[in-house]
Order: structure tokens, then sequence, then C-alpha cells
């Protein structure tokens, strides 16, 4: 798809080339199109001098990397942050993938009044690249610059948040992310004379998800409790599988990068599968919690507490 920009006076118009036999999901659009969290832009299928798009009108906003020419204070930062964060909630509470997200600066837009952002949803039936929630965070705050030292500070602790987590979690690093606006408003309120104390959250205050595999023939549950974790007969292996012949002796490697868990296939004799697609060998491929993995005719399920 490709994109073709139109500013007008009080709002943004984007289409975007669609191919004919990419089919629409009607209940994503419907849902994309009620307004949600500060999100008021609206979707539809049109046709421009012939050409299937799809079309967005975005009310009337600031191109974020616009206003990312400024320097941010801590509480526009967070501000901008949580919504983003909140935004990407609504989508996984109704099962919208977040894949279809195009989480590029490129393509968002703030409301100066509010700080809310203009999110970009692709409701269509089609493939898209993962979507590593973690790495986006990462790069959005590489493109901000900060007004003040106390606003660096703010976005170190929030790095090494996530730093310390194996596995991201997107709902308790939305509540770190309003613990820390919460923070923000008492100091603020401090400055102003005012006497609050409030016993606020720390990274240390939330736990740390653990990624499992559940074997499927004993319901064993496998944590996987490092960057790579490799499954398979050989005794080198993380977790070693010894009474199936189907299973090569390095048969697959999970991999834990930026919070999020990817398998690859080592070039195995019998091939891995995830739900029942054939995974190419060396190829990763990023899991999602209840995923079902097969390693030759070994059922898996992929499972994240």
């Amino acid at each position: 798809m490709e994109d073709i920009n139109n500013k007008s006076y009080d709002e943004f118009t984007l289409n975007f080339k669609l191919e004919e036999d990419v089919p629409i999901d009607q209940f994503e659009m419907t849902m994309y199109n009620y307004e949600f969290v500060g999100n008021k832009t609206k979707c539809t299928c049109v046709a421009i001098d012939g050409v299937r798009a799809l079309q967005f009108v975005v009310p009337a906003t600031l191109p974020l990397e616009q206003f990312l020419r400024k320097q941010l204070y801590k509480g526009e930062f967070l501000a901008m942050l949580s919504n983003i964060l909140n935004q990407l909630i609504y989508f996984n509470e109704n099962n919208m993938s977040l894949n279809k997200l195009l989480l590029d600066v490129h393509y968002m837009y703030i409301e100066l009044s509010t700080l809310d952002v203009q999110l970009l949803y692709m409701p269509v039936n089609k493939k898209f690249a993962d979507c590593n929630v973690t790495e986006f965070i990462q790069e959005f705050i590489s493109k901000v610059r900060f007004a003040n030292m106390d606003s660096v500070d703010c976005v170190d602790n929030i790095l090494k948040y996530l730093d310390s987590k194996l596995m991201f979690n997107l709902e308790e690093f939305y509540e770190y992310i309003l613990s820390l606006e919460q923070e923000n408003i008492l100091e603020d309120d401090s400055e102003s004379g005012s006497e609050n104390t409030s016993v606020l959250a720390t990274s240390d205050s939330y736990s740390n998800p653990v990624p499992y595999l559940v074997r499927a023939k004993t319901n064993e549950l496998i944590p996987i409790l490092h960057k790579e974790f490799m499954v398979g007969k050989s005794v080198e292996c993380d977790y070693q599988i010894t009474d199936n012949k189907k299973i090569s002796r390095k048969h697959a490697v999970f991999r834990i990068s930026n919070g999020e868990c990817y398998i690859r296939d080592n070039k195995s004799t019998n091939h891995t599968f995830i739900n029942g697609q054939l995974l190419q060998p060396g190829v990763e491929v990023m899991l999602s919690n209840d995923d079902y993995i097969r390693l030759g005719d070994e059922e898996f399920r992929y499972w994240v507490r």
C-alpha cells in the first residue's frame, strides 16, 4: 500500500492504495471508527480515479513529527505516551492485531489541547510485519528532545523499567506510566504549595511476566528463562526431548528480545509449525499468547503468565 497525503486547513486526508484482492475487515473498521481514547480519525474504503484505497480523515491536529521539533517537558511526554498505550490496550481488548497499526511518527498526529495522538489502523485482512511495542517505545523516545534534566531522568527510569523485564506486559507498563504521571502531578502540586503525599509505584512494584511452553503430551510447564532457549533431543538443549524420534537434535530456538518471544526453526528434519503454518528454517516469527506450536509431531502451547 502506498500513501498520498493531502493537507487542508483544518484536517488531514490520507489515502493508501489498496490491492483489489485485499478484503476489508468490517468489524475492525467499525471499531476503529468509534471515537476512542481521544482518537477521532475516520477510515473508509474509497475509489480514487478508479483506484481502490483506504482513506483516513484526521481531525484538526498537528503532525507529530512537527510537534517533536520542540523540546518536551516530562508531563507532555508522559501524556502522549499514556494516550498511545491506552489506545493499544483498546485494540487488544477488541482483538484487533497491533501489527496493523502504523506505529511511525510520520503517520501520527497530535491534538495540541489534549495531547491525544491519532493512530492509523489498517482494517484489512492482510499479513503485516510483527509489531514489537518495546522497540516502538525505544524508537519513539529516541526522537524526542527533552526540555530539562527532570525529563531526561524520567525517560531513563522508563528505559530501566523496560530493560528489567524479560517479557513486555502492555497493561502493567501502562499502569507504570500512569504512576509516573501521578508523581508528576504531585510534584507540580508540591511546587504550588500543596503538601500531598503518596506512595508511588516503581518498576519493582510490577511482576515480571514469564513465557512458558505447555507440552500437550504431559501438560508440563516449561519456563523460557533465557534470552536464547533451545529445544531438541541434544543434551546441549535448554529443554531436552528424549522420547520422540521426530524431534531433531537442536530442533528450534526461542529468543527473547525487547520483551517479545520469537521462534526460529533450526533446519530441523521434520520442521516447525506455528498455528498449523510451516515455519521456514532460519526465519524468526514473533509469538503471541496461546499460539499453537508443533515441533515435528510434538505439540506445545505458548503461554505468558
